[in-house]
């Protein structure tokens, strides 16, 4: 039988009697009533604890998600792990939101492995603008397009694994906007394969994407020369 609430939670105050001990009858006259209230008004406390329901409205943008530990909080940077789907074929979504799930569904850093065996996914293409004459990808550019605009000429370097691990089947799409053309060349122990061997960029507005087939090896399709 709860007798004492935290301060924190919804309490009723001074409307909760204090004076119902555990030893007191509940069918004794004029007790049984104010018990069950007290019983219940627990409970619900209780509940409200188990949930992480305080005195304070949630942050904007946070969800209620378990502790592990018997309890629930709200957090603004829940961690998504979803498993299966409804066709039975494994897929395995990781990956922790490192912002808030807006109303349109925004994650920030999410990772995923396995197969999409349904329905499609559309995001905007980013854009690497590079005006130098030389210039090394880094890790950030895979899957954007990155632009070559100078007028001399560019050499994009595609770097060893060693230096920076893009995932197998990386694609990094390359244009040449500028008046001189781009050449992709190959980092210490890279092999680019491409037809006839070509790796310069064929013009200006040309283009050519890089996939990366094996651990430092990459395939160069598109305008070459």
């Amino acid at each position: 039988m709860a007798t004492a609430y935290p301060g924190a939670l919804d309490t009723t105050g001074s409307q909760q009697r204090t004076d119902i001990s555990s030893t007191t009858d509940m069918d004794a006259s004029g007790q049984e009533h104010d018990v069950m209230h007290v019983n219940h008004a627990g409970a619900i406390v209780a509940l409200e604890t188990k949930l992480g329901l305080t005195d304070s409205n949630a942050s904007s943008g946070a969800i209620l998600v378990g502790s592990g530990a018997s309890t629930t909080a709200w957090t603004t940077s829940p961690e998504i792990n979803i498993t299966g789907n409804a066709s039975g074929t494994a897929a395995t979504v990781t990956g922790a939101a490192q912002s808030a799930i807006t109303s349109v569904g925004t994650l920030s850093a999410l990772a995923v492995t396995g197969a999409i065996t349904a329905g499609s996914v559309v995001a905007p293409l980013a854009i690497n603008a590079q005006t130098g004459t030389t210039y090394t990808f880094v890790i950030a550019d895979a899957g954007k397009l990155v632009t070559s605009s100078n007028g001399s000429a560019q050499t994009f370097t595609v770097p060893p694994n060693s230096s920076v691990a893009f995932d197998v089947g990386t694609q990094i799409l390359v244009q040449n906007i500028g008046s001189a053309n781009c050449t992709l060349a190959q980092g210490s122990g890279v092999t680019i394969q491409s037809v006839d061997s070509n790796k310069e960029i064929d013009g200006q507005y040309a283009a050519a994407s890089l996939i990366k087939t094996a651990t430092d090896t990459w395939s160069l399709i598109g305008s070459l020369t």
